[in-house]
């Protein structure tokens, strides 16, 4: 069956939608639509409403039967027709106008049409383990999730030859009472395909096959054990296993909704994963990163200065802001968008880390599990701070503190000449300059030498070119030219002052400079009328005396208007006129003006009536005149712009009290609220965690304080950091046995626990407890790393055994729920593309950085960036989510469009083309010796004879219907490869 061709396959067979869809549609209802529900429906629309004598129009809401009865115009909901349901025509306001006080936002419309769409799933008709409104947390820590981890050993089996870790004892035992009989461990081609899919996900070189085979022969577990010792040392381990965990934390890098912001720097996240994955972080610690690294690096990232380790950590939060949020929303909208904020993350925390719907628990306590809704908002009061943000972190510490230190012995002469002028030579000139001042005539007019021109200097954008430091700004040689000569001072004596020149300067996103030297022959003051197209700055003698950051269509008098001192003599003065769009131009007219007022009023006094404070006034405004202070200062000015800066790299992150949604004196607080509903605060919610997984209420001041500090409160989510971690008393053995089983469920396709986001009573219990709890204390007491999990997973008989059906597999266990037998599994999206890509020769493979939206990129899949709005086709064909709320499990869809993107895709049919290139370079490689080669490298096996003999055939039709083509047979080999690319053995593991 393998040989068959997926394409052919997927034709002919429609959408596979099983149990795990259904439960995913579940809670969907629960976390998006119910609690809509309660706060906009149930007051006009419930049994209570009814009790009140109010319902509306005959209609429930508030039961799955009495939204598709409907009331008086007809049912409100019709599963998978949205259409059709008088809900969504009223939540729209088309016909009926629900609620009434106003329609709700688009996003939450949209989530009720895809729940429609989904088939309406709805849990409030069925049993709830838990009815009662007050829940019995101690007695809800029976259920086998909430206990502490048992101590196992491995079970003792008849079939020792079968057992290679204890792993298999456990399986093995179970199908011994069941008389199963498993299958012998796969052929080693086999194994190495699986295993480098599983472990990096790329298909294996066939000189690596060649050698892992050979090896084999001589000592089978010799070589597979370093097989995969060393693929979990292989760097693409992190890029394989990330993509799973990215997957549950609903990682993308815009907001979602209908505007759909981008988030540049939320890449660091992803990176941030890939590289503690490689480097086997413990999993307690990559779990409290993610819930407060920002809070547990002890760096100010303010400054920056010491902030390299910081990278990774900041970046660890993104795990807490990578959920969809929406920006636009009215004053009113705001708190409520909080809260759904706050549910965002609660929510993801829950099912990922511990694999609970503690979002149920937001309009209500839980109606399954033990989870108070009291619970639930104290656990979100631990986030009432977070925001989100883009934080500048120093990359080069070290570097940044060399120069620095250079900087400041360069820079500290020349304060120091400053500084010894104005206390050695200054005094005397000030008091020269006061006895002028008493002798002084009417000052005859300043001579204003024309303007001269460089420009325009390019930059990125409109900012950069405002802030941006240009050669002319430090230097004003007229005979200087700029950019390899291509820039130089002209001189423009027809730009003459007191008209506006919008059609004298060019360029967009860049920097003009005009100069110009006024002469006089007394010190005075000049009061100019500026305009500017778009920014301005001006510098008279060095000093900075204007700048102005706008944007303007054109460039007109009285714009800015400023007064200049001008010392006796030659005075210099340099404009700066920045463009971002369209046309540029600058306006200049000088008039004569007299001192300010106050400095008259202060020259007119006696130096005895003076004060300090006006002494001190009169001297800086005197300061505008002495040339000699203007040049040393200029010195000081110049050398401030080479000031280094550090290397900073910005990270989307959470941060404490960062971006957020404002509304007020409570923006950064948490409620308890009733029904969910922001309208309707009790008691402000403190930080706490989920009393089912304590030991005793009373550890929970434990986590809260800090030893450290004499007892002091430690914020909550440092304390929520060490509770879900602690073995002993709080959240760590079910951390524990979620992760491990997360990690067999992506080995076998299937977890222990079937349901690996939901360990509660609605979830699946496990098949095997004993063996995930033997495998939650092996984590434990292996410091918690993964990859020898990894290792004592792949290397058990259960792991490495074929995919045969048995007689005795087949009549007792037809699920395979005791695993007897290897199932084949397609895979997934980013990976079926990642192998399109190697095969091909065109995989590159550099890793980590900013990701792209371009289809046609060599990179792996993992790299492109996730946006919302704009997912890439390819991958969401062969079912990648969506990001708007994590995924344990992918569905495994199966429909035409996937086999016609392979058949007819130009992206597909030009890696088949390269593919060719590389089995068939020349003529001199031979028709059977290509069809080998694209079997090894596709397939990590030879073609056996029939195969080859079909294949041959099929490469001499195809060259034998294009004719006189002289490319015929080349076109014919591609069509080859095309067609191994396209079966079914090629996207399927066994």
């Amino acid at each position: 069956m393998r040989s068959i061709s997926f394409c052919m396959i997927l034709l002919s067979t429609s959408v596979l939608v099983g149990a795990d869809s259904d439960r995913k549609g579940l809670d969907f209802f629960e976390a998006k639509i119910r609690p809509m529900l309660v706060t906009h429906c149930y007051e006009c629309h419930s049994v209570g409403a009814a009790a009140k004598k109010n319902l509306k129009g005959g209609l429930l809401l508030d039961s799955r039967d009495g939204s598709r009865k409907g009331g008086e115009s007809g049912p409100a909901v019709v599963p998978g027709n949205p259409k059709d349901s008088l809900l969504i025509s009223a939540l729209q306001h088309d016909s009926f106008k629900m609620p009434p006080k106003g329609k709700l936002p688009d996003e939450i419309i949209a989530h009720f049409v895809k729940w429609i769409e989904m088939g309406a799933p709805d849990t409030r008709d069925e049993v709830a383990v838990i009815a009662s409104s007050e829940i019995d947390v101690e007695a809800g820590k029976k259920h086998w999730a909430f206990q502490p981890l048992s101590e196992v050993t491995p079970p003792a089996v008849e079939d020792q030859r079968w057992v290679r870790t204890p792993i298999d004892q456990f399986i093995r035992a179970r199908q011994e009472n069941e008389g199963i009989t498993p299958n012998a461990i796969a052929k080693p081609r086999t194994l190495i395909r699986r295993a480098y899919f599983d472990l990096i996900g790329l298909p294996p070189q066939p000189e690596d096959v060649d050698r892992f085979v050979k090896e084999a022969e001589k000592d089978f577990a010799v070589a597979y054990h370093g097989l995969v010792d060393e693929l979990l040392r292989n760097e693409h381990y992190g890029e394989r296993w990330a993509r799973h965990w990215l997957d549950i934390t609903r990682f993308a890098e815009s907001n979602g909704y209908a505007f759909d912001g981008d988030r540049p720097n939320a890449w660091h996240y992803r990176d941030f994963v890939i590289r503690a994955l490689n480097s086997d972080m413990p999993y307690d610690e990559f779990v409290r990163l993610q819930i407060a690294g920002d809070l547990l690096t002890n760096i100010d990232v303010q400054t920056t200065a010491e902030a390299r380790a910081a990278v990774e950590t900041i970046a660890a939060t993104g795990l807490l802001v990578a959920g969809p949020y929406t920006t636009q929303q009215t004053q009113k909208e705001r708190e409520r968008s909080r809260y759904e904020q706050l549910d965002d993350i609660v929510s993801t925390l829950g099912t990922s880390l511990l694999g609970l719907t503690v979002g149920c628990s937001r309009c209500h306590s839980h109606k399954f599990d033990p989870l108070p809704q009291f619970d639930y908002y104290r656990l979100a009061a631990c986030f009432a701070d977070v925001g989100f943000s883009d934080t500048g972190i120093n990359s080069q510490p070290e570097a940044f503190r060399r120069s620095k230190e250079e900087y400041e012995a360069a820079h500290a002469p020349l304060v120091a000449a400053r500084t010894a002028y104005e206390q050695e030579q200054f005094a005397a000139r000030f008091q020269q300059w006061l006895v002028n001042l008493a002798q002084e005539v009417a000052p005859t007019p300043a001579v204003v030498g024309p303007w001269h021109h460089v420009g325009p200097f390019s930059s990125s954008d409109f900012n950069a070119a405002f802030d941006e430091v240009f050669p002319p700004e430090l230097d004003t040689d007229l005979d200087r030219s700029f950019e390899d000569g291509n820039l130089k001072w002209t001189e423009q004596p027809e730009w003459v002052d007191g008209e506006s020149h919008n059609d004298k300067l060019k360029g967009t996103n860049c920097a003009n400079y005009l100069f110009r030297v006024i002469q006089t022959e007394a010190d005075q003051v000049l009061s100019l009328s500026l305009g500017s197209d778009d920014g301005i700055k001006l510098w008279v003698n060095g000093r900075e005396v204007l700048s102005k950051k706008v944007g303007r269509n054109v460039a007109a008098a009285g714009q800015e208007t400023v007064n200049i001192q001008l010392g006796t003599g030659r005075n210099e003065l340099l404009m700066k006129i920045v463009n971002g769009g369209g046309a540029t131009g600058f306006y200049f007219a000088g008039t004569p003006a007299s001192a300010p007022e106050e400095i008259s009023s202060l020259v007119a006094m006696s130096a005895d009536a003076r004060n300090d404070e006006q002494t001190k006034k009169l001297k800086e405004w005197f300061k505008g005149f002495d040339f000699e202070w203007l040049r040393l200062n200029q010195l000081v000015v110049r050398h401030e712009t080479q000031n280094p800066k550090p290397d900073l790299t910005n990270v989307f992150a959470a941060r404490v009290r960062g971006t957020s949604y404002q509304f007020g004196e409570d923006s950064y607080k948490v409620y308890h609220l009733r029904r969910g509903n922001a309208d309707n605060k009790e008691d402000e919610a403190q930080p706490g965690f989920l009393r089912v997984l304590m030991r005793t209420d009373q550890h929970e001041n434990q986590w809260l304080t800090d030893p450290a500090d004499a007892g002091q409160s430690r914020p909550g989510r440092l304390g929520l950091a060490e509770w879900i971690t602690d073995v002993e008393y709080g959240g760590g053995p079910l951390l524990a046995r979620v992760i491990v089983n997360r990690l067999w469920h992506h080995h076998f396709g299937r977890g222990i626990v079937a349901t690996p986001s939901d360990f509660g009573t609605r979830g699946e219990k496990p098949s095997h407890p004993e063996l995930l709890d033997w495998l939650a204390g092996e984590l434990i007491r292996g410091g918690w790393n993964l990859k020898p999990i990894h290792k004592l997973i792949m290397t058990s008989s259960v792991y490495m055994q074929a995919g045969e059906i048995t007689e005795s597999g087949k009549q007792r266990d037809p699920e395979n729920l005791l695993l007897w037998r290897r199932e084949s599994r397609r895979l997934e999206a980013e990976i079926i593309r990642d192998s399109l890509l190697a095969v091909s020769g065109t995989l590159d493979r550099t890793q980590f950085g900013k990701g792209t939206l371009d289809q046609r990129s060599n990179r792996r899949s993992i790299y492109f960036t996730v946006k919302r709005s704009q997912l890439i086709p390819i991958l969401q064909l062969f079912d990648a989510p969506d990001t708007m709320q994590g995924i344990a499990a992918r569905e495994e869809s199966t429909v035409a469009p996937q086999a016609l993107a392979l058949l007819n895709s130009p992206i597909i049919r030009d890696l088949a083309t390269k593919f060719a290139t590389q089995v068939r370079p020349n003529s001199e490689t031979s028709i059977e010796q290509a069809i080998d080669r694209t079997y090894q490298i596709a397939l990590a096996r030879p073609a056996s004879d029939s195969e080859r003999a079909a294949m041959a055939d099929f490469i001499e039709q195809q060259r034998l219907s294009r004719g006189t083509d002289a490319n015929a047979e080349v076109l014919a080999v591609r069509d080859f490869c095309h067609l191994i690319l396209c079966m079914n053995e090629f996207v399927y593991i066994d």
